[in-house]
């Protein structure tokens, strides 16, 4: 079947002018436009309508929504429209129509995504150059596919094995199956053309849930998610990397909603062909979007193995469709939000979709899953609430059901962070059983591997991980931790590298290149890196206090002051506000010692992977060994292993193990220097395997 040129691809021609409406670039001449989504879709609306008279009501309902704006929303917009179109003055494409709405005067000539980017790479002038159209297009082509082509080339470089290139890695996977599948497929997100940027979640999370229902068949290998995103961002180089990834087909398609029904528009392309062997368009009431999804994977199915194959989607048709939406809206800031909010805006829709329906075991298990990150960057509530929370969730979770991965792993986080490892090590085994290609779970092995200091065995499940899904921000940065707490500072930078090339927002990337760069002795350098990341996101306490350590450590007291107030305003009238905005005359002018000590007592983050605040304990406490002792109880019991071996050390704890050095050494206690003892010897361990110098003095 070949593809059609439908008005759900999205792709259009207007005279002289090519519009790809899910991108919201306008091509013409030698130039590459970008139009706001509002304007895109008012023309986009008026393109469906060529020749007749789109009433100002219905461009209102179907861009807005119904929300209330400005009376002169639609106005400015079109002026935006004309503007890109060269037809402000003449007014020639777009005629103002009376008391009614507007016109588009012009012939639009809908095309399929193959002709669009034909014709935005063809007509090659006998100079050399492009035509007008293609010009910048080609460019864009040419260096977006030899940008990720090298990026891949470049992560399986840093993987020690298996090595070669991203298809080797995956016909590798496929090999050491019991079942070989017979192709590998990947779903790449949808267009959203529905003009609401709120239903970007719809967009990706829906092929994502119809990707991890296909990937229950032995028949076939999926993509990962991640990399499937990184194909669509490069869908003019899609065919390219599709050879390097081995793909046999990829699913691509667009959506489209108004007065609460969806339609959806869904190709699978073959790769052999380049073409659409396959293309549905889907509509229903947005209740009934379960249906709509079951029967869009029972068709591909069909299209795949035939007609015997039984779609088993993996949510129930009978949960509650607005328990549903809320559920892949939490999924989606889960996977895309920017650290200080993806936390808010995850928990907020996992408990709705938990609210509204009381037996969804996978929104309980995914809001158990981030309860048990609370302190993976900032700490978004205090650990006894945290984990009680964690706690509860997993518990409802299982009991729904069993094999609930992401509630499985968030048992496995917490007994981590209380160094129950066989009880961590039980959790990851068993969802390992469930799925042994579940990325989460084999970069949570890594960690877990990291606490007990067992290198080799981190890296070798940030490999499997990263093989599976080579082009995830996430997993490229976890990779870099092990190769830091292996003292592979080259390597560790290389990945968080790679993470930042993959997805230039992804601001943990930029954190962990600044914790690389200051280990190095690089802090000038590590000061840029975060400065980059709080551009993108200034709202994180963690990162605003880290760049400010960084200025200080750099001899740059107004820079560091400045940041130090950012940190305060982010906490408002608290302790935590005083105590940071007054850090700099605490600590290099020793005022207020008396101010200090209460208020470090109260501080919320005393502890981080990124500081510590061990240099109060030293200067402001040293003389108060029972304030130490009330203001720091956590460093204790955090490094304290809860059978006869004593403490362990390691990453998760490096800080708080320097600060409980220095505590038993000013406290005159036969119990604490027995203790002192046992701690200097898992130090000394630590350090050893790590091969890593950890600030602070241990004598």
């Amino acid at each position: 079947m070949t593809e059609q040129a439908l008005p759900e691809n999205g792709y259009f021609r207007l005279g002289d002018y090519y519009i790809d409406v899910g991108d919201h670039r306008v091509f013409h001449a030698d130039e590459s436009r970008r139009l706001e989504p509002k304007a895109m879709h008012v023309l986009y609306q008026l393109a469906l309508c060529a020749g007749e008279t789109v009433s100002r009501q219905e461009l209102m309902d179907k861009v807005w929504h119904g929300r209330v704006v400005i009376e002169d929303a639609l106005t400015r917009v079109i002026s935006q429209v004309r503007l890109i179109l060269n037809d402000s003055k003449s007014r020639q494409l777009i005629h103002t129509v009376p008391k009614k709405g507007y016109r588009l005067s012009a012939d639009v000539t809908w095309l399929t995504r193959q002709e669009f980017i034909k014709l935005s790479t063809k007509n090659i002038t006998a100079s050399g150059s492009t035509s007008s159209l293609n010009k910048g297009k080609v460019l864009v082509i040419t260096m977006s596919s030899l940008i990720l082509a090298l990026l891949i080339f470049t992560l399986l470089r840093e993987t020690p094995e298996p090595q070669g290139s991203v298809s080797e890695v995956v016909t590798q996977n496929i090999e050491k199956s019991a079942v070989k599948p017979e192709m590998i497929i990947a779903f790449l997100p949808w267009r959203n053309l529905t003009g609401d940027d709120d239903n970007d979640y719809l967009a990706e999370m829906l092929p994502e849930e119809l990707s991890i229902t296909l990937a229950k068949s032995d028949k076939v290998t999926v993509l990962a998610h991640y990399s499937s995103i990184a194909l669509a961002r490069e869908s003019d180089a899609i065919g390219s990397l599709a050879k390097q990834l081995n793909l046999d087909y990829w699913v691509e398609g667009s959506i489209t909603e108004a007065n609460k029904r969806i339609r959806v528009l869904v190709r699978l392309v073959e790769k052999q062909s380049n073409n659409a062997v396959w293309s549905e368009v889907y509509e229903d009431d947005m209740q009934n979007l379960l249906i709509l999804n079951t029967g869009i994977i029972s068709d591909i199915n069909a299209q795949l193995f035939g007609r015997s194959e039984q779609a088993n989607f993996t949510t129930s048709n009978s949960v509650d469709i607005n328990a549903y939406q809320a559920y892949l809206q939490g999924s989606y800031w889960w996977m895309n939000g920017k650290t200080s909010e993806w936390f808010f805006r995850a928990e907020a829709s996992f408990l709705k979709a938990t609210e509204l329906a009381p037996d969804f075991a996978a929104a309980f298990g995914s809001l158990a899953f981030i309860y048990a990150r609370y302190n993976y960057h900032d700490v978004y509530m205090e650990k006894a609430v945290a984990v009680a929370k964690a706690t509860e969730t997993i518990d409802t979770a299982l009991q729904l059901d069993p094999n609930d991965i992401n509630a499985l792993l968030a048992g496995a986080l917490l007994a981590i962070e209380d160094l129950q490892f066989d009880m961590a090590e039980q959790f990851i085994d068993k969802v390992l059983s469930v799925d042994a290609s579940s990325t989460r779970g084999l970069y949570v092995y890594s960690e877990l591997a990291l606490a007990k200091n067992q290198f080799g065995v981190a890296l070798t499940y940030a490999d499997k991980a990263l093989t599976i899904d080579p082009l995830s921000p996430w997993i490229n940065v976890n990779k870099a931790i092990v190769h830091f707490w292996r003292n592979e500072m080259v390597k560790a930078l290389a990945s968080v590298e790679h993470a930042i090339d993959i997805d230039s927002n992804f601001t943990w990337a930029y954190v962990w290149k600044a914790k690389i760069l200051d280990q190095r002795g690089e802090v000038l350098d590590a000061i840029e890196a975060m400065k980059v990341c709080l551009q993108i996101d200034d709202g994180s306490p963690v990162n605003s206090i880290y760049l400010a350590l960084l200025y200080t450590k750099a001899k740059m007291p107004e820079q560091a002051q400045r940041w130090f107030a950012h940190t305060a305003s982010l906490y408002g009238d608290s302790p935590d506000a005083r105590f940071w905005q007054s850090y700099l005359s605490f600590t290099t002018q020793q005022e207020e010692p008396d101010i200090a000590r209460q208020l470090v007592a109260q501080v919320t983050l005393k502890t981080t992977r990124f500081f510590s605040l061990v240099p109060f304990q030293k200067t402001l406490l040293a003389s108060q060994p029972k304030l130490i002792k009330k203001a720091l109880p956590e460093l204790l019991s955090l490094i304290e292993r809860p059978n006869q071996l004593g403490f362990w050390v390691n990453y998760h704890n490096q800080y708080s193990a320097y600060a409980a050095l220095a505590l038993m050494q000013q406290l005159d206690s036969v119990e604490f220097k027995q203790q002192l003892t046992l701690l200097k010897a898992q130090v000394k361990v630590f350090e050893s395997k790590a091969a890593v110098r950890l600030r602070g003095n241990i004598n």
